[in-house]
Formats: structure tokens, sequence, C-alpha cells
């Protein structure tokens, strides 16, 4: 952990949802390779050997059975919503019966939690207010992944961003503000525009405990550029965990680290498709 108490080091399992911006085959070959729960089970425990400070885990079959079959402490950093699997279950099953399925075997005291945070924002939640129906779709989420040591949640890409483009700061404060009471742990966002977001989030006045996004020295996916997202950087007092450091198997992951470290990030994130398959590239990585 770095000063701030956030990761220095973190694996994510990203590859798994089929989502990298490495190559059609690569990813297919890392997805067959660690989609049981078994394989990811083994790989998480290799990566915690290897120095690991946490997993950036998002909820999935996969994920749940890795953290079940585990008897070691795995601090997990929740990524949430699975945003393409709850899009397949609420095609098939509806709304209800995707959130259903996401409290399957959940403890007693899911049900209770999640019965309080949606009577606290019924009234959102009719209003179709999107900072009032974050809180409930996390709960579902982590109810579905099941994580006994949760370190910190971070809302993915997908809605951040949407957020972000709508202007939504009642979005950005109401999560961070959630998270922390609800569950007593670090909030966070992913983007996919980290110069926009690191801008809007100060000048909101909007301070969650960590931000994640793209970071290396070829200026892939650095939005709105990479001179402005590094500017961003430099003035933000938010930690920064950076990904996307091999900018799609473009860059060796070490030198990718070493230089968004050297720019400013708290932490890295590497992703399964960035590392060989016994996962020893980590233990290069680690400061």
């Amino acid at each position: 952990m770095n000063g701030n108490g956030g990761p220095r080091l973190l694996l994510s399992t990203e590859a798994l949802l089929g989502i990298t911006r490495h190559s059609r085959e690569h990813t297919l070959e890392v997805k067959r390779r660690f989609d049981s729960g078994a394989a990811l089970a083994a790989a998480l425990g290799t990566a915690l050997d290897r120095g690991v400070d946490g997993v950036l885990l998002t909820p999935s079959t996969s994920s749940r059975e890795a953290l079940s079959g585990l008897t070691r402490r795995v601090p997990v950093w929740a990524l949430v919503p699975n945003v393409p699997q709850f899009a397949r279950d609420s095609s098939e099953l509806g709304l209800p019966g995707a959130a259903l399925k996401r409290l399957r075997g959940a403890a007693p005291g899911t049900f209770l939690r999640l019965g309080l945070t949606g009577a606290s924002h019924a009234l959102d939640v009719l209003k179709n207010d999107t900072a009032g129906m974050a809180p409930i779709l996390i709960e579902l989420e982590l109810a579905s992944l099941g994580a006994p040591h949760l370190e910190g949640v971070l809302m993915a890409a997908t809605l951040t961003d949407l957020a972000l483009a709508g202007g939504h700061r009642r979005f950005f404060a109401h999560v961070t503000d959630f998270v922390r009471s609800r569950y007593g742990v670090r909030a966070g966002f992913e983007t996919h525009n980290l110069g926009h977001l690191l801008r809007a989030l100060r000048e909101w006045k909007v301070a969650p405990d960590l931000v994640v996004g793209p970071l290396n020295r070829r200026g892939f996916m650095m939005k709105p550029d990479a001179e402005s997202t590094l500017r961003e950087l430099g003035a933000s007092r938010i930690p920064v965990i950076a990904k996307e450091l091999t900018a799609g198997g473009a860059i060796d992951l070490a030198e990718g680290a070493a230089w968004a470290r050297a720019h400013g990030a708290r932490g890295i994130v590497a992703d399964l498709a960035d590392l060989d398959p016994d996962l020893n590239g980590l233990a290069a990585l680690r400061v």
C-alpha cells in the first residue's frame, strides 16, 4: 500500500470479460486459460504470492467460485457493475430477474441492507435518477461477488464516463459517500477519460479515494490527450492508479509501469492479458 493507504499494485481480471486492447486471439486465449473458478483461484493465489496488494475484480460466476475456493485472505477491489453480464441478464430475465440472480446464496444481512438502501432511494428510483439508482446496483453486484475481504468499490468506466458526459456531479458525490458510509471501504471510479474526469472532480470539489485510468508513454486512451491528462494528473490530489500500461501490448509491462509511476501514478494495474501465463512478470512490478 502507498502512504495514503491505496494500492501500489493490483491484478485486474478485465480480460475475462472479453474486453482488452490486445488482439482478439490473445484475449480469447487468456479467457480460456483463466475463466474457470479453479483456474482463477490459482491465478489469484499466485498473484498474491508475487506481491500484489489486491485484485481488481468484477462480479462473475468464476470470480465468486474463485473467492469461495480460496482459504487465504484476498483483498478485493470490486469493479462494478459487470456491464456485459448485467445487460445479458436484463435482456433474458428482465430487471427483477437480473436482480434476483445476484441475490442467490446471499447472506440474510444482504437482503436487509438492500431493503434499507432501496427504501432510502425509492424516490430517486421513481424519478429514474442515476445517482439514486447506483447504490442499489452496487448492493446487487457486491452480493453477487460475495467478497469477504472488501478493500474498495469502484464504479466501472461504462457508468463513470456516462455520468461524466452528462456533467452529473451528484452521481460522483453520492456514490463516494454511499460506499464509504455503507461498507466502510474506499470509493473510486474507473474511467477511459482520465483528464476530463480529474478536471471535473477538481472543479466540482468531489474527492473519491482513487481513480483508475489509462496512462502510458504512447498516450493510448489518454483523453482528451496525453498532455492535458498529465497536466490534470499533476494538479489533482486524488490518487490515480494507472491502467493500459502496455498500450494494447505495444509497450513492455515493466517499462510501462515505470513510466506511469514516474509521471505521477500512485499505483498500477496489471491485467491478466498483460502478463505471462504464470504471472511471473508481477514480481518485477513490485516497488
